[in-house]
């Protein structure tokens, strides 16, 4: 029982010491020193959203976890992602002889993980499901709650990088136009052609 609830409590702390990333703050007043404003954004919103991710793909992991554990208690429950998992890849579950509570066995944990990550990725960036699907009505309900959030952020992330791509595109536009403008002016006025060449040179150098 001690046991049990050190592990529960270790991986409590190991789960708060994820919340140090939040500190993407201070990493971005310190990018500002070496890359430009909208570059330094434009990484730091990748960043927020592997992290997102990767949040969700730890919830999802424990939300299969127990579905392990109900399904080996009631067989006549769902199978739930993670037990399909350990079917696909030929790695069953079992519980440990002195508990009825604890699992062993199963597939290994970056084979979990990346399936996680795979289907939060899938779910956040609106691509779909693949063959990692909600089907338990824990998984279905997670999934709901996903979709509404990923919608969000979906939005405030890209939406917000639209807007700073064209930031850092408006000077190259600006610059194309005028070019565009000077030849235009040119052409209608007919000016001279070495005349025309001293005024190109010139707008190209300035």
């Amino acid at each position: 029982m001690f046991k049990q609830d050190d592990e529960r409590i270790g991986s409590l702390f190991s789960a708060l010491k994820v919340v140090r990333l939040l500190r993407l703050g201070r990493v971005a007043r310190k990018l500002d020193n070496y890359l430009e404003y909208g570059a330094a954004t434009l990484l730091l919103l990748l960043c927020a959203y592997v992290l997102v991710a990767h949040w969700m793909a730890c919830i999802w992991y424990t939300i299969g976890e127990h579905e392990v554990k109900l399904r080996m208690m009631d067989p006549f429950i769902p199978d739930g992602w993670l037990l399909r998992l350990s079917n696909d890849l030929k790695s069953p579950f079992n519980f440990t002889a002195s508990s009825r509570t604890r699992i062993v066995g199963g597939p290994d944990k970056s084979s979990c993980y990346i399936s996680a990550l795979y289907f939060t990725m899938s779910c956040m960036s609106t691509v779909g499901f693949g063959n990692i699907a909600s089907n338990t009505t824990y998984e279905k309900l997670f999934g709901v709650g996903m979709m509404i959030i990923s919608a969000l952020l979906y939005a405030a992330i890209f939406g917000h990088m639209t807007t700073i791509i064209q930031q850092m595109t408006s000077a190259t536009v600006r610059y194309h136009e005028m070019i565009t403008n000077v030849r235009e002016f040119i052409k209608l006025q007919e000016v001279p052609r070495e005349l025309a060449e001293r005024v190109m040179d010139y707008v190209v150098s300035f």
